[in-house]
């Protein structure tokens, strides 16, 4: 939240990406949003009550809201998915210092095990842990404030369900001083407005495309151009940002519907092919993040349902074309 680096992910799809796009891609974008649901808000905090006995319908519903935020993947080391899903330990750095995702298994001890359903509701929507303290903004808590309470309840349920994994957390370390203290809590008052959840998540048509994309994938992290304070500028909704300015320097493509710079000549086929596989209408396939994505680590966008995908190509479509050219 604090620079386009350090943000969430969203749905990435370029009309003309080339071998090179591609490689800028790779990896690192992951924290946007990648990164994931809940990033950096574990640790052996304060202990609550432990969870009733979880339904396998709740849990599963938590599993595919999971995968459609991205499938967390920020919370799993590469090729750890076996064995250490959701124990943290992937490495970011931003120009406020260096930070680690965070054990979000429910091990009691190093993980989020002790916290109670609301506690960890608290920092996926407010990014306080349960101690008070104050999460680092890789974790795009306003933007995830937009989730509807059911949905985040089942997030719950199904982070509770995965096998607990012991494994402390790495400090982070803060290069700026009095950044926590002063810096971040005045940029999160002046620059960092919350998305309003609704009362219930919508179920068709283009109310659930826009919460899909604005809330739970929370696309406009990575996809919406920033200003001179890194905030986003919501005036060039998902219009891309150049190479350098998007994630870890990486260029984001422009997902609006114009015609020449966007998607705008892409059918709602070719928009659902390409968030479920990564196949582009090209032929080419994309890599990096966006392959990391569809995959997920327990869940991603290949598992997202045909009526969901069809909802955020039409919300793409009904969205104002933006023209700003993106790469070569």
């Amino acid at each position: 939240m604090i620079g386009a680096s350090e943000l969430g992910l969203g749905v990435n799809m370029s009309s003309r990406p080339s071998a090179s796009t591609r490689r800028r891609l790779s990896g690192r974008r992951i924290l946007l949003g990648a990164l994931g649901v809940l990033a950096t808000f574990a640790g052996p905090d304060l202990a609550g009550a432990q969870p009733a006995t979880l339904s396998k319908e709740l849990i599963a519903r938590g599993k595919y809201v999971f995968g459609v935020a991205a499938g967390c993947g920020c919370h799993t080391e590469p090729k750890k998915v076996a064995t250490e899903l959701n124990a943290g330990g992937r490495k970011y750095e931003g120009p406020f210092g260096t930070v680690y995702s965070t054990n979000i298994t429910p091990d009691p001890e190093t993980g989020i095990g002790k916290w109670t359903d609301d506690q960890i509701i608290t920092a996926i929507r407010a990014g306080r842990r349960p101690n008070g303290e104050r999460l680092i903004p890789v974790h795009p808590y306003p933007t995830f404030n937009g989730m509807a309470e059911e949905d985040l309840r089942a997030v719950v349920a199904y982070l509770r369900s995965v096998p607990p994994v012991r494994r402390a957390n790495t400090p982070k370390k803060i290069a700026v001083p009095m950044f926590e203290s002063v810096f971040l809590p005045a940029w999160l008052a002046a620059f960092a407005p919350r998305e309003t959840p609704p009362a219930t998540a919508p179920t068709s048509g283009l109310a659930r495309g826009e919460y899909l994309v604005r809330a739970v994938g929370h696309c406009g992290e990575c996809h919406t151009p920033r200003g001179m304070t890194q905030a986003l500028d919501n005036s060039r909704f998902l219009a891309g940002n150049p190479k350098g300015k998007g994630p870890e320097g990486s260029e984001v493509p422009n997902i609006t519907p114009d015609m020449e710079t966007g998607i705008g000549k892409w059918t709602e086929e070719q928009i659902t092919t390409c968030i479920a596989s990564g196949n582009l209408p090209n032929g080419d396939v994309a890599g990096g993040l966006m392959g990391e994505v569809i995959q997920g680590s327990s869940a991603g966008y290949k598992d997202m349902t045909k009526a969901d995908l069809l909802a955020i190509a039409r919300y793409l479509k009904s969205i104002p074309a933006i023209k700003n050219k993106i790469g070569d």
